[in-house]
């Protein structure tokens, strides 16, 4: 075996070695589900099994009390490689996205490096990300400067494909209220003016907008207030809508659109409507293909058949995307799933324990080590990740 072989047998070892601490890791995730923000338990136990295997563990980053960062340094130069841990869970749906895999994988790889970072170079990072579900952790975690002098970081999310370069899209939330008028629903209700008609008309005007947009955007929402009493004409309705795409301008030309249904529905009923969209919308991920390029190698070395990304495939959104602009990232998907089990359904949190979990957790662990120690280990990679990552980020002046 070449010294680079040898290096990631090694890791693969340590990960296998600590693999009844990760499983435990991850079923206790799955069986006390906390939501953003509130998982004070998934931290104490990944930080309690980094600790034990020798990492400086801080816990509570700045004003984030359930973020934390292990490290363990080698004493050498060398490339800062982080993995980072997603641990919260959805309201009613559980582990539904799979982010007890997420986290156990991330402790993993973090232990598999540090078996033989000493030897190689570098720093070997384990950061925990709280609040991916809707609270925006890793956003509030780089505003506040925890993702600087990091060289390169990576995730993999557990899905139906071995997909190394995948995507995840552009987001943008909005917050919609319509105001009418109450007014007795039976005895005068000429006197109303029915919001719940104007949020209806919306909608329905989204809906049949839908036809006409381009194949990679979804559009979804839910009515958060209905109204008050059925005999009473609704006088304040409010719901929220998601709008996501590929790209920023696929984006920034369908919120128009959208917006027109929202406004033309104020106009057919009367209502008044107040809405006001976020100015920047959540970036799409910037996968680093040379970086993705050498997971897929390492996934296919474990035995993994991988496919391609299509114009679908990870259409999801998370707050990965918008700090991968600022540090080189990759977030593969691994195979853990039947492909009629879908992301953020009970069946996908029934899903996320077991044999088939398990190997997604491990996997995920080993091929995460095995392409980082390709990191520290070759020059030619290293330099055209960060050449790659120069050429196509575009970094904002304000973090976040």
């Amino acid at each position: 075996m070449t010294d680079a072989s040898l290096l990631k047998a090694k890791a693969r070892q340590a990960i296998d070695a600590a693999s009844a601490t990760l499983f435990d890791i991850s079923n206790k995730m799955h069986a006390e589900v906390e939501l953003s923000f509130e998982e004070f338990k998934a931290q104490a136990w990944q930080c309690a099994a980094l600790k034990a295997a020798g990492f400086t563990v801080a816990e509570g980053l700045g004003s984030l009390k359930t973020a934390f960062r292990a490290t363990m340094s080698s004493g050498k130069p060398g490339p800062r490689i982080a993995f980072l841990c997603e641990y919260d869970g959805l309201p009613v749906y559980g582990q539904s996205c799979g982010h007890n895999v997420v986290a156990a994988a991330g402790v993993g790889a973090a232990i598999g490096l540090a078996k033989v970072v000493k030897e190689i170079g570098g720093e070997v990072i384990a950061l925990g990300t709280p609040g991916e579900e809707g609270g925006g952790g890793k956003n509030i975690m780089h505003r506040e400067g925890f993702f600087e002098g990091i060289d390169a970081m990576m995730l993999v999310y557990p899905g139906m494909d071995n997909i190394a370069h995948s995507r995840a899209v552009g987001a943008i939330r909005v917050q919609v209220d319509y105001f009418g008028k109450a007014a007795h629903a039976s005895a005068r209700p000429e006197l109303g003016i029915n919001a719940l008609d104007a949020l209806l008309l919306a909608f329905n005007g989204i809906s049949a907008l839908r036809q006409q947009l381009p194949s990679d955007v979804r559009v979804h929402s839910i009515i958060t207030k209905g109204g008050t009493l059925p005999q009473v004409v609704p006088d304040h309705t409010s719901a929220t809508i998601t709008v996501r795409a590929n790209t920023a301008e696929t984006l920034s030309k369908v919120i128009p659109r959208i917006d027109a249904c929202l406004t033309g529905a104020a106009q057919m009923t009367g209502a008044r409507l107040e809405r006001k969209w976020p100015e920047t919308p959540g970036r799409p991920l910037l996968s680093n293909f040379a970086l993705a390029q050498g997971f897929e190698r390492n996934l296919q070395a474990l035995g993994r058949k991988t496919r391609p990304r299509d114009e679908l495939s990870g259409a999801w959104s998370g707050d990965t995307s918008n700090v991968s602009w600022f540090v080189p990232t990759i977030q593969p998907q691994m195979a853990m799933t039947a492909r009629d089990v879908p992301p953020h359904s009970h069946e996908f949190h029934a899903a996320s324990i077991g044999p088939a979990a398990e190997a997604c957790l491990l996997d995920s662990a080993k091929a995460m080590a095995m392409t980082a120690i390709d990191l520290i280990c070759d020059a030619t990679l290293l330099a055209e990740m960060k050449a790659e990552f120069a050429a196509t980020s575009v970094t904002p002046p304000v973090r976040g």
